[in-house]
């Protein structure tokens, strides 16, 4: 991969943004990656329903082996990070995204055509999970520090919530979609759909300038560079904080997506109609508060505010779990989605406003990592439910993470107070410092 960085002129992504409620917008670097997240995440949606929908049917419809499947691509997820974070910091991203998305293009048309030939087996599945894991790990962490790249201090906190709004979009129109394609042209069709919509993404990504803000690259030995970003964070409350708030509900809260299924038969009733209506509720909220947050312009407190919407998102949560009536179950979710919404965008935002530049591709990897947690989450989760049943167990469940946010509002202060102060932290040596953000800006 050919490395560039800024060469000291101004670069094209960090343009003067037009004035707007969506500023980030009028950056044309800034616009061509909005497109091309937009038609990813199609792409990625596709490859999980499909490939889900594929291993149920040639396992001869095995939940065991569905979950083997989500495991594989979970643990792929997880154990890529830290090696992703140092490609990020070690090449240019744009480069990166550009392979990334069309490896994708070039994995599903091979899976297409493999399913047309009837040559899949689970082995196969299993390869393409674990593939899947990585590459869509990279390409999703890649466009979330890209975004500090292609825009400017000004304008980053809109593009954090427009980006968020991109993969949001896909995220309520994708999974009906593949279904309908699954239920029309057969299962292979999803697959050559990844092929189309990835190279329309690589098309928008290719016209990205290379002249963005990205630091100059990371030359030290991979594995002390992972150790050396691990120390860094580790050393960075605030950061540490924010790293946390991934961790804690990936292991106790956002596990119930998976398990939904039985909400919507055992306690509400309502079937595969239902079970629809809940999972499109999250999305919808979610996107509302993306919205809102868009129309409403910079948050001054963002460390505060977060703290408090993710303690409303698990509030919300819990009073669903304890709902016995579809239509009040439907609306803590969407009002869930919306806490979520904002919460994780101020967390990304703050990311990119904390890190270091030249941590910055490690420090968004490891930030996702949490995520990965999600399938060792599930397990003890579903075991719980069968002991306890579906409303004790789950619930019981996210009051942890309610009690764990509640105490990082109130004892956390480093978090709570981030993202109040035009200073950035950043590290000297082994000692925490304040430094404005010019430290951090990239060599000349």
């Amino acid at each position: 991969m050919a490395d560039a960085r800024s060469n000291g002129a101004p670069p094209a992504s960090v343009e003067e943004p037009r004035p707007g409620r969506f500023g980030a917008l009028w950056i044309r670097d800034f616009r061509y990656l909005f497109v091309g997240t937009v038609t990813s995440g199609f792409g990625q949606w596709a490859q999980m329903i499909g490939l889900n929908w594929l291993a149920w049917v040639i396992s001869g419809e095995s939940a065991t082996q569905l979950a083997l499947v989500a495991s594989a691509g979970g643990g792929a997820r997880l154990l890529a990070g830290p090696a992703i974070g140092v490609i990020l910091d070690r090449y240019h991203r744009r480069t990166v995204l550009v392979w990334t998305t069309v490896i994708s293009a070039v994995k599903g048309v091979l899976l297409g055509v493999l399913v047309l030939m009837d040559l899949v087996n689970m082995p196969m599945v299993y390869a393409f999970a674990l593939l899947e894991g990585v590459v869509s790990t990279a390409n999703q962490n890649t466009r979330q520090a890209f975004v500090y790249d292609v825009t400017n201090e000004r304008t980053l906190s809109n593009a954090v919530a427009l980006n968020s709004i991109a993969q949001n979009m896909s995220r309520i129109a994708g999974p009906p979609l593949t279904g309908v394609m699954i239920g029309l042209l057969g299962i292979a069709a999803p697959f050559m759909f990844i092929g189309i919509v990835m190279v329309i993404s690589t098309v928008f990504t290719l016209p990205i300038s290379r002249n963005t803000r990205q630091a100059a690259p990371d030359r030290e030995n991979p594995l002390r560079s992972m150790w050396v970003a691990m120390n860094y964070i580790s050393k960075d409350r605030a950061m540490l904080g924010l790293i946390l708030t991934s961790v804690v509900p990936a292991l106790t809260v956002y596990p119930y997506i998976q398990l939904l299924p039985v909400f919507a038969e055992e306690v509400l009733d309502a079937g595969a109609t239902g079970y629809g209506l809940l999972a499109a509720a999250i999305g919808w909220g979610s996107f509302s508060g993306l919205v809102a947050l868009s129309l409403y312009g910079e948050v001054r407190r963002k460390g505060l505010v977060l703290l408090v919407f993710y303690v409303g998102y698990v509030g919300a949560l819990i009073l669903f779990t304890q709902s016995n009536l579809l239509l009040f179950a439907l609306v803590f979710l969407v009002i869930a989605g919306l806490f979520h919404g904002v919460a994780i965008t101020l967390s990304q935002t703050l990311v990119q406003l904390l890190a270091r530049n030249d941590m910055r591709g490690r420090a968004t990897s490891v930030f996702a990592m949490g995520f990965g947690l999600m399938p060792l989450g599930a397990l003890p989760m579903g075991l719980a439910i069968d002991a306890f049943g579906a409303q004790r167990a789950v619930g019981g469940f996210m009051m942890v993470s309610f009690v764990f946010f509640i105490l990082q509002t109130f004892f956390w202060k480093s978090l709570r107070n981030a993202g109040t102060r035009q200073r950035q932290p950043t590290h000297v040596g082994m000692h925490l410092v304040e430094a404005p953000a010019s430290v951090a800006e990239p060599v000349r």
